[in-house]
């Protein structure tokens, strides 16, 4: 699917996953794509599950310079701000991986 473009019908999803792939999305008009598609597409309270690695401390010592090519925790956070879904959970996978969880609004 294009990231502006998801395969499913207007709030009918109660779980989107984007695992180890949304950060090949280069252009940061394409992730905000992305973030709003999975917005529309999610019912009232449901959640973008998203899974990366993070361009951070850790992550750096482990993959030395590869490391750029993941994005901040920051710009994860803002794509969802944008999209109008707020944080529900994070948590840290073995030190390197990183889960959100972002809620779409019940109203």
């Amino acid at each position: 699917a294009r990231p502006g473009a998801l395969p499913a019908a207007t709030g009918v999803l109660d779980t989107v996953f984007a695992v180890f792939a949304a950060h090949e999305l280069r252009r940061p008009a394409d992730r905000t794509a992305l973030f709003t598609e999975a917005a529309r597409t999610l019912r009232p309270g449901g959640t973008l599950l998203l899974v990366e690695h993070l361009r951070d401390a850790a992550n750096t010592v482990v993959y030395g310079p590869g490391a750029w090519h993941f994005l901040p925790r920051d710009t994860w956070l803002r794509h969802a701000a944008e999209a109008g879904l707020h944080p529900a959970a994070e948590r840290r996978i073995a030190g390197l991986v990183t889960a959100f969880a972002f809620r779409k609004p019940t109203s």
